[in-house]
């Protein structure tokens, strides 16, 4: 059997979780795709197959629990600085969240990459538009609020500087997150 060209599947899928599940069985069909989603998914480009793919991805890692993550975080944690469409900014910043929030995985990484984690959170909360990834940032942030001395400060000034003005539901995130 010819194995389906992914970009062609994804140009044909919306945003609905139907089609991103036919996304994710389009993939666990044809593992030999899993590639070209990575590679798609980790562009630079912001065209819709990228973002389609990024939204396949998360639903592979964090539902169907069908791919092993931890091989593939550091080519993530690169691609996510130069993610820049805010579709594709909410579930970088999920995966992130997600994979940051398991004891073992932060263990695993290494001060430099750690570093990476922090630059990618913080432009992320300067750059970033919708509330979605700012929240998973700021999540993911306070795992790493004592790896540098300033990060802790920094984050602290952020959230107060942001609670007045915000959604109500980002005030609830934020109050949550402040204790920390």
């Amino acid at each position: 059997m010819k194995t389906p060209n992914l970009k062609e599947g994804l140009l044909t899928y919306y945003a609905s979780i139907e089609d991103r599940e036919k996304g994710v069985q389009l993939v666990k069909k044809h593992p030999k795709l899993f590639e070209d989603l990575l590679e798609l998914a980790f562009s630079k480009e912001q065209n819709r197959e990228n973002i389609v793919a990024s939204w396949v991805l998360e639903r592979l890692v964090l539902k169907e629990k069908h791919i092993d993550f931890v091989s593939c975080f550091e080519k993530f944690i690169k691609a996510f600085k130069h993610q820049t469409h805010e579709s594709k900014r909410r579930p970088f910043a999920k995966l992130l969240y997600h994979h940051c929030k398991i004891v073992q995985n932060r263990e695993r990484m290494s001060s430099k990459t750690i570093d990476l984690i922090i630059e990618n959170c913080f432009d992320t909360l300067l750059e970033a538009k919708k509330v979605a990834p700012k929240v998973f940032v700021i999540k993911t942030l306070v795992y790493f609020k004592n790896h540098r001395e300033w990060i802790a400060p920094e984050l602290k000034a952020y959230i107060q500087k942001e609670l007045p003005n915000s959604s109500a539901a980002f005030k609830s995130t934020l109050r949550q997150i402040m204790p920390f």
